[in-house]
């Protein structure tokens, strides 16, 4: 009989292994590590942070978990009412071979199994039975699940359905467009957050943060929708992949005045994230807050959940989320 599972190999995984210090083995659907912490790696062109973009924290303890990173700087700027204006004060904390890296970096050593998803999974009278979609089986005394808020719900309904009525939580989708020009758009910025766009959510120039792992006669801009353009689309981007790239990039260009060409255009590609990020709120029934119910934890059966869906969406409350739920195994 093993011990513990854990399903997911994100930031709330790589926290709970930091933390617990004990034999884990983890089980990832994907074909590598890093959850939402994704980058595109594209011959001859580069490297694309299309998952998350920066992490901003002024945690130390956080900090020192990540261990080996880089603080990008450059030029932010926020357009909002048909301006660019300064976006200021912020610290964001990336990894010049690409994002995915801070992720891989907290995996080394561990013993993680790929291509490897969970379907469902039975009690067994003191243990868990782990059924997967290759339909191999294992057994686990204890299981812990770090997916987004619907797939763990639709996981342990079975044993968590009270608890979780009494929150409100909901995961948000988004759009995100890779795009590599032969030819430099001058604009001479890092980043810009796009405020209230119908659109638009965030652009980032790959060149500002990656100074080594990209083609140098390339200019690359990772493009991310607003949640509006997400919610709209997200369920039937697939099959209009083309007309959504075109749509997003004729935004970007309008806004910042820009000219685009089509066959300035290298490469690009559009990814669709379901569940990019979380909203919660309180109900009027339960009194969980921030401090007290940021993960879920079951003695008796021994289930734990967590996430950053818990409390906030990034990789900060990840950490802290994970941290609570090893301290209560």
């Amino acid at each position: 009989m093993k011990d513990i599972a854990i399903i997911g190999a994100g930031f709330s995984a790589a926290t709970l292994s930091y933390f617990l210090k004990k034999d884990l083995i983890f089980y990832e659907k994907s074909r590598g590590v890093g959850g939402r912490c994704s980058t595109r790696r594209v011959d001859n062109i580069g490297l694309f942070d299309h998952g998350l973009q920066y992490i901003k924290s002024k945690n130390l303890e956080f900090k020192n978990f990540l261990g080996d990173y880089t603080i990008w700087e450059g030029q932010f700027k926020i357009f909002k009412n048909n301006e660019l204006k300064e976006d200021l004060n912020k610290e964001r904390i990336i990894n010049e071979n690409g994002n995915n890296t801070l992720i891989k970096n907290l995996f080394k050593n561990k013993k993680v199994f790929i291509n490897k998803e969970l379907i469902s999974l039975d009690r067994k009278n003191d243990y868990f039975q782990l059924n997967f979609k290759d339909n191999t089986q294992e057994n686990y005394k204890t299981l812990i699940i770090t997916a987004p808020y619907q797939q763990a719900f639709n996981l342990t309904k079975q044993f968590t359905e009270n608890y979780f009525a009494k929150l409100n939580f909901s995961m948000q989708p988004n759009l995100t467009l890779m795009v590599a020009f032969n030819k430099s758009l001058n604009l001479n910025l890092s980043a810009i957050s796009f405020d209230d766009d119908d659109v638009l959510g965030f652009a980032a120039n790959e060149n500002t943060k990656k100074k080594i792992l990209i083609n140098k006669d390339l200019e690359l801009w990772t493009i991310q929708s607003s949640l509006k353009y997400a919610i709209k689309n997200i369920y039937e981007y697939r099959n209009n992949k083309k007309s959504l790239m075109d749509e997003m990039l004729r935004s970007f260009s309008v806004k910042l005045k820009i000219d685009i060409k089509e066959d300035n255009i290298q490469y690009f590609d559009i990814h669709g994230w379901l569940y990019a990020y979380s909203t919660n709120l309180e109900t009027d029934n339960c009194s969980w807050n921030l401090e007290t119910a940021n993960c879920y934890w079951n003695e008796d059966l021994r289930l734990g959940i967590c996430g950053d869906w818990f409390s906030g969406g990034n990789a900060e409350s990840a950490f802290l989320n994970a941290k609570k739920l090893a301290e209560l195994i």
